[in-house]
């Protein structure tokens, strides 16, 4: 018997231990955002304070800024139980883009699967965001999504090629209970 056949190129490899590596860096993103909505909700929950001794102060930032503002106002409204909530979510999107990653750098299928549908029934939301207000790095993201989904889609293609080509040029089993053959 022949040893089986190398089905991924090297840069194909790369490819996809650069978008699990990706996804690692997602799921780190969030697990320091959950920890730090859970370390908000252990100070009381006031938010607003928070910002303001730990950021606004320090850094000399304008609290009439609009963008400052608008972050403030949104900040008071949040109460203990909703950072908890949104602790728990960030958690929850953590473990996903550790599996995705996890997935991807072992090169299983599975994964694959995973990121093309989690990622791509995001993107929708991400181009209306694109509308609502355009901006360079949501053009990136959403240009980087595309780009990894057309890619992982491709790859599930080849393979799906690959394995149908090599069912076709195997040979029937013998059962043994196969008829003599003629002429021989």
């Amino acid at each position: 018997m022949s040893a089986p056949t190398n089905r991924v190129a090297p840069w194909e490899d790369f490819a996809l231990r650069l978008i699990a590596i990706y996804k690692l860096l997602h799921a780190a993103f969030f697990i320091a955002v959950g920890f730090g909505l859970l370390r908000l909700r252990g100070h009381g929950g006031d938010v607003v304070e928070f910002l303001n001794v730990h950021i606004i102060i320090p850094y000399h930032l304008n609290p009439e800024n609009r963008l400052i503002y608008w972050l403030l106002e949104k900040a008071d409204t949040l109460t203990s139980h909703k950072l908890l909530l949104l602790g728990y979510a960030a958690f929850f999107y953590a473990a996903l883009f550790a599996a995705e990653g996890i997935g991807l750098y072992l090169r299983k299928h599975w994964a694959e699967y995973v990121v093309i549908i989690v990622t791509g029934s995001l993107l929708p939301l991400e181009v209306y965001e694109l509308f609502v207000k355009l901006a360079w790095w949501k053009f990136a993201a959403v240009v980087g999504n595309l780009l990894i989904v057309g890619y992982l889609v491709h790859r599930l293609l080849l393979d799906a090629r690959f394995k149908a080509r090599q069912n076709c040029e195997k040979p029937p089993r013998s059962t043994g209970d196969d008829p003599p053959r003629a002429g021989g």
